[in-house]
């Protein structure tokens, strides 16, 4: 057989019809290669996200955390690693360190390594002020760990076929301005009677789409990338804000949905990335937020409930044509006020492009919702994913709309209508704006 396949290509190659044979074929060069590691500490390691606090071990095994990579490579061999990893943030201090170790280790020049954070709230804190810091046998384990991973990412390069769809998920995530009545504007206190329409309006603001793309290898596990904008903070479990109920480390409703996937599609491996979500939090299932014996149980209904409206999305997957190489760009928007802090400075934007069929973009901030739902929709491409709390660390970056709320200055016009995002973000007015504009442009040139 292996013969007559041999004889097929030399005709085809004599003939000038290598196309006829290639219509059922894998993408054109593309190649995806998958690697994970757990990071989870089997030591009291402190937690970060809410407040200070030791980890007093996972409650489940779907709680364990991990750093996943993706290596994607095009027609022309240049490969890029998009990585994510299950902490709070991704630290800036960390990043040239990390993507230095992991180039070496694969061979992937560092301008081609983007390393995103799902934003758990329940993960080590990797502030370098704590245990876990860049001087800690933690950091060391953890450099050690990516850079094998990306290795094992890059030796498991396979043909791929490509898939990809979205999926409308209502009611699982919210905008968390609602009015509490105390000068501004959020949502530690959703179900207050001061709500009222204000917290319907803020729920449907939500960013819905969650996004989905599947590369299909033969003979190994299809790769399952999503893309969902939500905080991961269904197990942080606080009640005033900044104090811990539970001490419990945990991946968040992504592990929960992760296991969920990957047990119920066998032939999946599952990489979630953390979309726009600055002002996005998770709308809980269970109980009332302050109902807190219920939060453990919360992450586990919404990891499910989130991966059954994947599970019915993948039935549904456009099947599309990616082939080409793979093109990265990477900027250092000029900052819009002199305060900016040297962090702030330095804030990365990246954007990698797929062929002419998909596009990342990575931002080491907080974009809110309507950020990253403009940048998709101006984006060339036909899918394109918003990766956040990438390649560093920037804070919120509120859009323009957030520094004013009409509607609450009019019912009350004694209170102060900022959203607490504005009342603590280091960026100024219009940086979301020009972040958006600097992302689309991007695209748009590795499009051409």
């Amino acid at each position: 057989m292996k013969k007559v396949i041999s004889l097929l290509l030399t005709l085809s190659l004599l003939l000038g019809i290598g196309s006829m044979l290639s219509v059922a074929a894998a993408d054109e060069g593309i190649k995806v290669g998958f690697a994970r590691f757990d990071f989870t500490p089997d030591y009291p390691a402190p937690l970060g996200g809410i407040s200070a606090r030791d980890s007093e071990g996972t409650l489940t095994p779907d709680d364990r955390v991990y750093a996943t990579v993706v290596a994607i490579s095009g027609s022309d061999g240049n490969t890029a690693l998009i990585c994510t990893t299950d902490l709070v943030r991704t630290e800036t201090e960390w990043v040239a360190p990390l993507r230095a170790a992991m180039s070496k280790a694969s061979g992937v020049p560092e301008s081609n390594i983007n390393i995103s954070a799902t934003h758990t709230h329940s993960s080590i804190d990797t502030a370098s002020s704590t245990a876990c810091g860049i001087d800690s046998p933690f950091y060391e384990t953890y450099v050690a760990g990516l850079a094998k991973a990306a290795k094992e990412a890059v030796a498991d390069l396979s043909p791929v076929t490509t898939k990809v769809g979205t999926v409308d998920i209502p009611h699982l995530n919210q905008v968390r301005h609602t009015w509490r009545g105390n000068g501004h504007v959020n949502g530690a206190n959703f179900e207050s009677s001061d709500a009222g329409r204000w917290f319907k309006e803020a729920t449907h603001q939500a960013d819905p789409e969650l996004r989905i793309i599947r590369f299909v290898r033969e003979g190994k596990k299809d790769v399952l990338m999503l893309n969902w904008q939500a905080h991961a903070t269904t197990a942080s479990c606080t009640t005033d804000y900044g104090r811990a109920h539970k001490q419990y480390i945990s991946a968040d409703f992504i592990g929960h949905c992760r296991n969920y996937l990957e047990a119920q599609d066998g032939d999946c491996l599952v990489a979630y990335y953390s979309g726009a979500s600055g002002d996005v939090n998770p709308f809980h299932l269970v109980k009332a937020r302050r109902d807190l014996e219920n939060c453990p149980e919360d992450t586990t209904v919404y990891g499910a409930r989130l991966g059954q409206y994947i599970m019915d999305a993948l039935k549904n997957l456009k099947s599309i044509d990616v082939s080409g190489s793979v093109k990265t760009m990477r900027m250092v928007p000029p900052a819009l006020d002199k305060s900016f802090t040297s962090v702030m400075r330095n804030s990365e934007l990246n954007a990698i492009s797929v062929g002419k069929s998909i596009g990342f973009v990575a931002a080491s901030c907080e974009l809110f919702c309507e950020t990253g739902k403009y940048i998709r929709d101006n984006s060339p491409f036909e899918i394109t994913f918003v990766l956040t709390q990438a390649n560093g660390k920037n804070h919120y970056v509120p859009s323009f709309s957030s520094y004013d709320y009409p509607e609450i200055l009019a019912s009350t016009p004694t209170a102060n209508p900022i959203v607490y995002e504005v009342t603590v973000t280091k960026n100024a007015k219009g940086t979301a704006e020009d972040y958006a504009y600097s992302l689309v442009a991007m695209l748009n040139a590795l499009y051409k």
